[in-house]
């Protein structure tokens, strides 16, 4: 442990008084609640899923440092989640299926703090980006799955912990908050899907959502 602790003293970047420039990407488990979707599908199938689910994410994000202790980003995240739902209340196994896919590019400012060797980087970072969704749905009955499309916004604060791995390679560990409004919903032909009473009042479906991330990756500096 000293050796290598040593090893990474002798490395040092120099990443805090130069304007670095880095690669990060990893996976990340969201746990998410899309609140139109919980009642579409619900409203649909008879079946009541969690408000609050787990969903997969990927993603990458070109750094650059700008000052001595600030760095802006771009980054691209891709979210997903599929549902699997059997109802059988009239004696017959029917099965709807649902997916929605988030691709969001985002651009964030981080403040940087660095450890004296810079063993490990801390950052703290707030962002704002575009959102484009796609909820897909194939109903028992149906024998094509339909895809509806919904653009927006979303608006992101993270926490950083990036840690030396092995020359220029670092550990990236974070969590995040997202929370993202939409427009509604639409197919090709501009079809929208309503989401029926008791939920309130009839409305049309968006792709609204907040949730929370862990997320783990790599980085290289350059």
């Amino acid at each position: 442990m000293i050796f290598l602790f040593a090893n990474l003293q002798s490395q040092d970047l120099n990443l805090k008084n130069r304007n670095y420039f880095c690669i990060s990407a990893g996976i990340g488990a969201d746990y998410v609640n899309f609140p139109d979707v919980v009642d579409y599908i619900t409203s649909i199938s008879g079946k009541k899923i969690n408000e609050f689910d787990g969903a997969l994410e990927l993603w990458i994000s070109p750094e650059l440092k700008i000052e001595k202790n600030t760095s802006v980003k771009l980054e691209y995240s891709y979210i997903t989640k599929q549902y699997n739902v059997e109802e059988t209340s009239t004696g017959e196994s029917l099965l709807y299926n649902f997916t929605y896919q988030i691709h969001s590019p985002t651009l964030c400012i981080n403040y940087l703090l660095f450890q004296e060797n810079e063993i490990y980087i801390v950052k703290f970072g707030a962002g704002i980006g575009l959102v484009r969704g796609y909820f897909k749905q194939s109903l028992p009955l149906s024998l094509k799955e339909i895809t509806y499309i919904s653009n927006g916004g979303i608006l992101k604060l993270e926490a950083i912990f990036s840690s030396r791995l092995d020359g220029k390679v670092y550990v990236h560990l974070a969590t995040d908050l997202k929370l993202s409004l939409s427009s509604e919903a639409k197919d090709e032909n501009g079809n929208k899907l309503i989401i029926r009473k008791p939920f309130g009042e009839d409305r049309n479906l968006r792709l609204n959502f907040i949730g929370l991330a862990i997320r783990a990756g790599f980085s290289y500096y350059f």
